[in-house]
């Protein structure tokens, strides 16, 4: 059976810590591809500086190794979409190319305190699997717990992520204040080299 894992999330722009992250739970699931869903613009659009869908993706796809992908399902929706409905519409796709698969979600242990607030939240836990990325003092059993979801804990998996403080936000920071070389080391080539001319440009 093949074991697919999906990593939702804005990268806005995508890190080396998005990339190391998503190899953790790839080597964690056993997951033969991993696949990237950026979200749709409205989610980034708030931000102070943000990157269009359609380059996000070219840039996921450009950085990443064969193994992983960029599905931009959400980015080219009309409206913005449900987790649910997102994750439904790749599994009939992909079942359909691929044979029945095994999916994986990766996502922030954060997540599990507002989970059972999502849209179809039931069907969506019981239809997949996931994998949270704890923190130093996070705790998966006990997130559940608290979250009331301690009944679908054979549902999560948990793997451990170092506390760099990597983000997009950070990255964003950086290149609104012009120090680029503190960028360098902590995207991929690429992006690095999209956000001196993006930035360039808006100033």
């Amino acid at each position: 059976m093949n074991r697919l894992l999906l990593v939702p999330g804005s990268f806005n722009p995508i890190t080396n810590a998005h990339i190391d992250m998503a190899r953790a739970a790839q080597e964690k699931t056993g997951a033969g591809k991993v696949y990237f869903i950026p979200a749709h613009d409205t989610y980034v659009a708030q931000k102070k500086s943000f990157i269009p869908g359609k380059i996000r993706c070219k840039l996921i796809e450009e950085a990443t190794p064969e193994d992983m992908s960029c599905i931009p399902l959400e980015v080219n929706s009309v409206l913005p979409a449900k987790t649910y409905d997102t994750v439904t519409k790749i599994r009939e796709s992909l079942d359909q190319d691929s044979g029945f698969c095994d999916f994986y979600i990766c996502f922030g242990m954060d997540n599990i305190r507002t989970l059972s607030t999502w849209y179809h939240w039931r069907p969506l836990v019981e239809e997949n699997m996931f994998v949270a990325c704890a923190r130093e003092g996070q705790n998966l059993c006990k997130a559940l717990e608290d979250a009331g979801l301690a009944e679908y804990k054979e549902h999560f998996l948990e793997i451990r992520i170092p506390e760099n403080h990597i983000s997009s936000s950070l990255v964003r920071s950086l290149c609104e204040q012009g120090r680029f070389e503190e960028v360098k080391g902590i995207v991929p080539e690429n992006v690095y080299e999209y956000l001196r001319r993006y930035y360039d440009g808006l100033n």
